[in-house]
């Protein structure tokens, strides 16, 4: 009885604070940035053209859209692959379907009902973490991991815009916590929610692949790969697997090619990697220069191949080709200068990790990263050790948030790209904290 009133009271102060998020956003302080993207695909999909960027968005600039994007528009792209006016696979289409429901129930392009929604679903995703910490924590630690969860500022800002973050972290909690469950009472309904949810997410954001296959190989080898498992975890794995089929098979008729992944391969290896040695960082955001400038200057001088550094300028090539050929071209220049890669990979755990934003804001952001995740970053390590002391629930968690880190560090970083993990960040975190504060009380006992 406690601990419901506990989860009521937690849920109440994330309802006050998403509604003051929300009168923010009603008032336009957030910017929609990339959002507009998502959303122009949306409205494009209620009017009957199907899954497309639209040719305005590529012609007309957008005070709403990102700076950054614009140089794009030299590359003969929308980020250089997305061919405005055609059908694309340069995103998956979870969040633009999400935001299409949004329009069809409000109005098209109804961005603040989109946020609205986003808000009303962290609530969820609130109540979803905290079920998945009860796991680990109890008592005051688990109520201290209930109000991050309800303020987490991160949460509240990527909720408070029309992208990916929130629908992705809703999806991304909720499959951790049915994994679970089905490890803790393996069943055919669990392998079904499980395959489900992560197929789901998939659709949302890819990170989800690795997740579901991780879920199968813990789940066989912690019931020691039984006869009596088999079942459940192949029918967890076809349930994912008929998720993501009408996506490969309408990839195949519009576009006549067989195809999972997302085409921003090509793409998110150059922003991280060749980016930085590029003519086009010298227009970069302070924040980007600060931390990676020190890299460019350290090695411009040194490349090898440093042609390949630079982002090409496409004509007719299709968005298959685009990929194909900025993959390449910096495949060729990671192999040439590794190094370089280990160097921006450290740069990419700093970003990962940073409690507060490296460009221009007021002190107040600063305050709320320090005061609200900067002690995670101290902790989560020792959590992460901690877990596996846990039982098999506690080798998956580990395994996944090593797994998702080391994921981003090797591709694309950033707290956008962070976000979802905030609470198993947190949950291992307050383990470490937990156990550091019994051992030292332990240890003055003993003097």
């Amino acid at each position: 009885m406690q601990r419901n009133k506990l989860v009521l009271n937690v849920l109440g102060l994330a309802l006050l604070a998403r509604l003051a998020v929300f009168y923010l956003a009603a008032n336009g302080f957030f910017l929609v940035g990339e959002g507009q993207v998502q959303a122009n695909i949306a409205e494009n999909i209620l009017s009957g053209r199907g899954f497309m960027l639209s040719e305005s968005m590529f012609h007309d600039p957008d005070p709403r859209r990102d700076a950054h994007l614009e140089f794009f528009r030299e590359t003969g792209g929308f980020y250089g692959v997305l061919i405005p006016g055609q059908p694309t696979t340069f995103l998956v289409p979870g969040c633009a379907l999400f935001q299409a429901f949004v329009f069809m129930v409000t109005s098209p392009g109804n961005l603040l009902a989109v946020i609205g929604v986003q808000l009303a679903l962290g609530l969820l995703t609130v109540f979803l973490g905290m079920r998945l910490a009860s796991r680990f924590l109890s008592g005051r630690w688990y109520a201290a991991a209930g109000i991050f969860m309800a303020l987490d500022p991160f949460e509240l800002y990527y909720q408070a815009i029309p992208a990916t973050q929130a629908l992705f972290s809703l999806l991304f909690v909720a499959g951790l916590l049915f994994s679970l469950r089905f490890l803790e009472k393996p069943c055919l309904s669990g392998g079904v929610q499980a395959g489900l949810l992560w197929g789901v997410t998939f659709m949302v954001r890819p990170a989800a692949l690795p997740m579901v296959l991780w879920l199968a190989l813990i789940a066989l080898a912690a019931w020691k790969f039984s006869k009596k498992m088999i079942p459940s975890v192949l029918l967890m794995i076809l349930v994912f697997g008929a998720v993501l089929t009408p996506w490969v098979l309408r990839n195949k008729s519009t576009m006549d090619r067989y195809q999972l992944l997302p085409l921003q391969g090509g793409v998110q290896m150059w922003e991280f990697n060749g980016r930085v040695f590029s003519d086009r960082f010298l227009n970069e955001m302070e924040g980007a220069r600060l931390l990676y400038g020190p890299v460019r200057d350290t090695w411009i001088s040194r490349l090898n191949s440093p042609e390949l550094a630079e982002f090409p300028v496409f004509t007719t090539e299709s968005e298959f080709e685009r990929d194909s050929i900025l993959y390449s071209r910096q495949s060729k220049f990671l192999k040439s200068n590794p190094v370089v890669f280990l160097h921006l990979s450290a740069c990419r755990f700093a970003e990962f990790f940073k409690p507060f934003p490296l460009n221009q804001y007021s002190p107040v952001h600063t305050l709320l990263g320090l005061l609200s995740f900067a002690w995670v970053g101290v902790f989560f390590l020792s959590g992460v050790l901690l877990m596996l002391r846990r039982g098999w629930s506690g080798v998956f968690m580990a395994g996944v948030i090593a797994g998702y880190i080391l994921m981003h560090l090797l591709t694309a970083s950033g707290t956008p790209h962070r976000v979802a993990l905030d609470i198993p960040l947190v949950t291992a975190s307050l383990i470490a904290v937990k156990y550091c504060l019994e051992r030292f009380r332990a240890g003055r006992t003993s003097e």
